[in-house]
C-alpha cells in the first residue's frame, strides 16, 4: 500500500494527476479509487479515466460522479485534449458508465489478450 501511495504521489507530483482515493464525505467510509492515469491503448499514449468502487457501493452513482470531477479536472486544471477510457466488452455497468459521461465509442480492440471496448472524450466535447 505504501508502495501504491508513493507511485501514486510521484504521478501526480509529475503529471497533475493520478487515481484519487474516494471518501464519502458523511461517513468517511473508502467508497474507491477513481481518477486519471496514464495509459497506453494498442501502443499510443493516451490518458484514462479509470474508477474501482467498492462492490457494496456499486449502483449508486459513485463512479459517474467522481469520474465526471476526474474529466473536469483533466480538462480544466491538467489542460489535456482528450481522455479515454475502456473496459471489456462484457462489463455493462461501466459501458454504461462511460456514455453517461458524454464518451464515445470508438471500437474494440485487445487488451491483456482480452477484447474491450475504448471509448474517448474531447474537451472540446465535455460539459
Amino acid at each position: 500500500m505504501r508502495e501504491r501511495l508513493r507511485v501514486q504521489a510521484s504521478q501526480h507530483a509529475r503529471d497533475g494527476y493520478t487515481l484519487w482515493v474516494w471518501r464519502e464525505l458523511a461517513s468517511g467510509d473508502l467508497v474507491g479509487q477513481i481518477g486519471l492515469q496514464p495509459t497506453e491503448v494498442e501502443g499510443v499514449p493516451a490518458v484514462e479515466v479509470g474508477w474501482s468502487v467498492v462492490p457494496e457501493r456499486w449502483g449508486e452513482g459513485i463512479a459517474t460522479e467522481a469520474a465526471r470531477a476526474s474529466l473536469a479536472w483533466g480538462f480544466e486544471r491538467a489542460g489535456l485534449d482528450e481522455i479515454v477510457s475502456f473496459a471489456m466488452v462484457e462489463n455493462a455497468a461501466s459501458l454504461q458508465v462511460m456514455r453517461k459521461l458524454g464518451m464515445r465509442y470508438e471500437r474494440d480492440f485487445p487488451r491483456a489478450g482480452m477484447p474491450h471496448a475504448l471509448y474517448r472524450i474531447r474537451a472540446t466535447d465535455f460539459s
